[in-house]
């Protein structure tokens, strides 16, 4: 196999990389340290936090000169705020919508 589709990231290389979904930046990494292509991109969806949607990865390996793109599709949705007593379903009341209100 050809040696350009195995992308390597060394300890002591370079690598900015960042997230961005719906056109918004949602982390970014400038540094070393990462000593492969999927702890880098662990690093940067564990400080993306919690998002909806399609993602873009882009990590760029300034030592070696090369860059990747990657899509990432996630379901992950936003924790919920627990429901307090006063939006709790009453008997001939209405329900009070949280997220409406």
């Amino acid at each position: 196999m050809k040696k350009d589709l195995f992308k390597i990231v060394e300890a002591g290389d370079r690598i900015c990389a960042t997230i961005e979904c719906n056109g918004r930046r949602l982390a970014s990494i400038d540094g070393n340290g990462y000593d492969s292509l999927e702890a880098v991109k662990k690093a940067l969806i564990d400080l993306a936090g919690r998002f909806a949607g399609m993602a873009v990865l882009t990590v760029r390996n300034c030592t070696q000169g090369w860059r990747d793109v990657s899509a990432l599709a996630t379901m992950r949705r936003p924790a919920m705020a627990r429901l307090s007593a006063v939006s709790a379903p009453r008997n001939g009341a209405q329900y009070l919508i949280p997220w409406a209100s």
